[in-house]
């Protein structure tokens, strides 16, 4: 097979759309009477709910329904953990008898428009009986803490100890231990497009229509029609184009409580967020505690690392546990450990709960061994570049089985390190940094290296829920349909939020059916009634590369298979002796004996009382795949957390200024090893838009970032992935730089 479109940098297929108003997005849309949602949020961080009187508001002209938790409770059932929980406790789409953080909605009006359902929503009277409220992680594990859920009888939602390989042992043979404790504060992403849904609830047939967000539609599809207690076919689930995500957009309580407006209103429910809402309420990155001992040797070697880490859950349980459990992923990052040992909390607070932000535990254990690497470097008063080059894992050393049971596929993080140091001329910084020091300038350099993980395998909820759990593995579904002017579409159980996927399908599927890609349509949208999926389908943890690709890719050579064999048929020719190339397909050294595409496609629509050669007209093709990777923990609780490891390499160099302490970017060098690319352009983008989303998230007074931004996407080693063979790159490794 020709790979024509596969590795060029081609403008996104996207752009067009969005660059000249094309695009239309969730608050694009309409039906006739849609009526729009309001809120009354919770001022309290933790408060008993006394009374709700919503008399005035229900007699306020152009308001057609208010909901309130006691209904909500009635209605539906409560919502469970993504991972499901052993003790979890009650969470409704509204508060129910009692409010757990501030901005938690109480009470939902629908009204003819959005001003009317707030004016609305300041004639409802709710009187609280305010609680102290427990915020910080640490003090929510006392003895004597406020309950933020009573019903568990503890805020301690998970906690659990992972012991990888002899740990005690390797503490015994080193010649030093060195601690440190690192902290990640709270951060919120802030997408163009704010979360929004709309709802329609059909009578006659007590089913429901969702236009809305969501990153993982397949299982909020199952959330919905759980919570609501009807069968997943009365729901039909529309995600229109989004406009970023960042992981915010994963809150199906907000589609629960708008499909009630619209039942009990009697007209379809609308709700778009404003900015203020999404900031405080629509979920948040956790913040955590780390903790941890190293051993090492005299020479910087390190034996073993022990990690004690408290995760903030809020006052959510949507992710509770994942965030722990993910960090296993990359808990070696780019070392070699002889042993490690992992104690995670899931802890729950009166803060907003936490959602999948960007990265969802992978950047926060990152951060933390660099951290921890650089502590050891200063303690042994080694360079910290030099301690990194002694623990790297070397190159002959792939495939890496690291001690969680992780597999790294390849890598050269060691020549990765060296052209991040080239780059910045590492040497030379280092003596003006001293220079600088003696005149009181305050010249910082980062390093950094990481790995970073993609494409989880779900089997990982088995360590808190056990093998009873029904969901696991990580794949994707595709469909491939050829068309009779020769052109293709292609649909998959993923989304689009502005990664480039619609683009970089097309590359792929436009090389297996040796089309051009401006002939291959990819939806950026998704809808249950005709995109197929798997309960792991959606746009998360970096598990396009190696998942949505596989599945387009077996669609598109299935579609392949039977336009082959119909021309063969119509050329009278052995299906080996044809030639697919630039749409056409010809007999090999007869180059006249030849048709179209399209004409094949034509025929298998049109024509059928031919015989058909594949028994069954058409040219379309359903493809279901399943990583053979993703198994379920072993007996050592080792487990495949992730499936495929890209890696990179950061060096920030920074000037603070020591009275206003305002810190200047005045160089950032990426070196990013993610293996064969499909789109340079999009991966190169990818790069630069993460490296400064990362900087931006750094809590300091005030950042100057100029541009200068150098990244350099190499392929340093091949991938030794067998699915297709292609990885893209949409995430860099993030928050490892300035300090």
């Amino acid at each position: 097979m020709e790979t024509k479109w596969v590795g060029q940098a081609l403008e996104r297929t996207e752009d067009h759309r969005l660059i000249t108003k094309g695009g239309h997005f969730i608050d694009d849309l309409t039906l006739p009477g849609v009526a729009h949602a309001a809120y009354v949020r919770s001022p309290h961080a933790r408060a008993k709910i006394r009374h709700i009187d919503v008399r005035r508001a229900f007699d306020h002209p152009g308001v057609y329904a208010v909901i309130t938790g006691e209904e909500v409770a009635q209605l539906t059932r409560p919502q469970r953990g993504r991972v499901p929980l052993a003790n979890s406790p009650k969470v409704y789409a509204l508060a129910y008898q009692q409010v757990r953080y501030v901005g938690e909605p109480v009470v939902g009006i629908a009204a003819v428009d959005r001003a009317t359902a707030e004016d609305a929503a300041d004639l409802i009277e709710v009187e609280y009986d305010p609680l102290p409220p427990v915020l910080d992680p640490e003090q929510a594990l006392r003895p004597d803490a406020p309950l933020v859920f009573e019903e568990v009888g503890s805020n301690i939602l998970w906690h659990d100890t992972f012991p990888y390989g002899d740990v005690e042992g390797a503490f015994k043979e080193a010649d030093t231990v060195v601690d440190e404790r690192v902290t990640i504060h709270r951060y919120c992403s802030t997408p163009l497009e704010t979360f929004g849904v709309m709802a329609q609830y059909e009578a006659a047939t007590q089913s429901y229509t969702i236009w809305g967000h969501t990153q993982q539609p397949a299982q909020d599809l199952h959330v919905l029609a759980a919570t609501l207690g009807i069968s997943l076919g009365k729901i039909r689930v529309i995600v229109p184009p989004m406009g970023g995500s960042f992981g915010n957009k994963v809150r199906p309580l907000f589609i629960i409580a708008a499909a009630l407006l619209a039942r009990k209103a009697g007209r379809p429910v609308k709700w778009i967020e404003d900015r203020r809402e999404n900031l405080l309420a629509l979920g948040h990155a956790a913040d955590g505690i780390m903790e941890m001992s190293a051993a090492v040797k005299a020479d910087g070697t390190m034996l073993a690392i022990k990690f004690r880490n408290i995760e903030n859950e809020g006052a959510g349980i949507d992710f509770a546990a994942r965030h722990n459990l993910l960090m296993l992923s990359n808990i070696a990052n780019c070392y070699r450990l002889r042993a490690i040992s992992y104690e995670g909390y899931s802890v729950v607070t009166n803060r907003c709960p936490v959602v999948a932000n960007r990265g969802i535990g992978k950047p926060f254990m990152c951060f933390s061994v660099e951290r921890m690497i650089d502590t050891v470097a200063r303690e042994l008063k080694i360079d910290r570049a030099e301690i990194r080059f002694r623990n790297f894992i070397q190159p002959d050393q792939f495939p890496y089985d690291t001690p969680s049971g992780q597999t790294y596929d390849s890598g050269d993080y060691p020549e990765m390190l060296r052209k991040a140091l080239a780059a910045v001329d590492y040497e030379k910084l280092r003596r003006e940094q001293a220079e600088g020091r003696e005149r009181g300038r305050l010249l910082g350099i980062g390093i950094a290296t990481a790995v970073e993980p993609g494409g989880s395998n779900l089997s990982y909820g088995m360590l808190v829920s056990g093998r009873s759990q029904l969901l696991s593995g990580q794949g994707e579904a595709a469909r491939v349909r050829l068309e009779t002017d020769g052109s293709a579409t292609v649909f998959t159980g993923g989304l689009d939020s502005g990664q480039g996927h619609a683009t970089a399908l097309a590359q792929i599927v436009a090389d297996e059916l040796a089309l051009d890609v401006k002939q291959i349509r990819v939806p950026t949208t998704f809808d249950s009634a005709s995109h197929p999926y798997v309960m792991t389908s959606g746009v998360y943890s970096n598990q396009f590369h190696g998942h949505d690709t596989v599945a387009a890719i077996g669609a598109a050579r299935k579609v392949r298979e039977k336009l082959l064999k119909r021309a063969a048929a119509q050329l009278e020719a052995n299906i080996d002796d044809l030639e697919l190339r630039d749409g056409r397909i010809a007999v090999r050294g007869a180059p006249d004996k030849a048709v179209s595409v399209a004409q094949v496609a034509s025929r298998a629509y049109w024509s059928l009382a031919d015989e058909q050669p594949d028994g069954e007209p058409g040219l379309e093709a359903l493809y279901y795949y399943s990583n053979p990777l993703a198994k379920h923990p072993d007996e050592k609780k080792r487990v495949r957390v992730q499936l495929g490891f890209a890696s990179a390499a950061h060096v920030a160099v920074v000037d603070i200024d020591p009275e206003t302490f305002e810190i200047k970017v005045l160089r950032y060098v990426v070196i990013h090893d993610c293996g064969r690319q499909i789109n340079p352009a999009i991966v190169e983008g990818q790069v630069h838009g993460a490296a400064a989303h990362g900087i931006a998230k750094r809590p300091a007074p005030h950042h100057q970032f100029h541009g200068l931004l150098k990244a350099h996407s190499c392929r340093l080693t091949e991938y030794r992935r067998r699915s297709a063979g292609n990885s893209f790159a949409t995430n860099v490794a993030r928050d490892q730089g300035s300090r």
